[in-house]
């Protein structure tokens, strides 16, 4: 690779770095092309970036990033999966595809310029996502409304019954 490409991939890096919620570490030895066209493809379904950079590029694109401390731990073949949107979408989708083909292990991810260890990242994916959310907060604002309207409801409802059974009656 050239030294305008280098300087070029290491641009393109440090700003995809700068504006991405996460960035995890993984090991990826052993994964043939097909399997590591698979998990590009489920990754690209949840808007995840997956690239293999050379560690020296990587060391240069993260800093001034929040994603410096990741420097001191690129050592080996990795590969970088990241998101600028859904800081949760990455862990799942690589905890997933690593109970599947345990080739691939997660190292290690950072964000806002902390490191998570793999156990850690392993609690992110037992968290409920964002549209689950959403849902529980929709159900909670709106359980009490059903219970408001059964309640103005019943009076009414039992009246007319006792009004019918009144008139059946006589």
């Amino acid at each position: 690779m050239k030294r305008e490409e280098k300087s070029k991939v290491v641009a393109d890096l440090q700003q995809q770095m700068g504006r991405a919620k996460v960035a995890i570490l993984t090991r990826f030895a052993g994964l043939n092309v097909e399997k590591m066209t698979q998990l590009r493809r489920e990754l690209r379904k949840a808007a995840v970036n997956y690239r293999i950079v050379k560690n020296t590029l990587l060391r240069l694109a993260i800093e001034g990033t929040d994603k410096k401390p990741l420097g001191e731990k690129l050592e080996g073949p990795i590969g970088l999966a990241w998101s600028d949107t859904d800081p949760i979408a990455p862990a799942r989708i690589l905890s997933k595809f690593g109970k599947d083909f345990p080739e691939l292990q997660i190292l290690i991810a950072c964000s806002d310029g902390r490191l998570w260890e793999p156990e850690e990242i392993q609690r992110w994916v037992t968290l409920p996502s964002l549209e689950e959310l959403r849902a529980k907060l929709v159900g909670l604002i709106k359980n009490p409304a059903v219970h408001l309207v059964r309640l103005l409801v019943t009076p009414s409802t039992r009246l007319a019954q006792i009004l019918k059974a009144k008139s059946e009656k006589e």
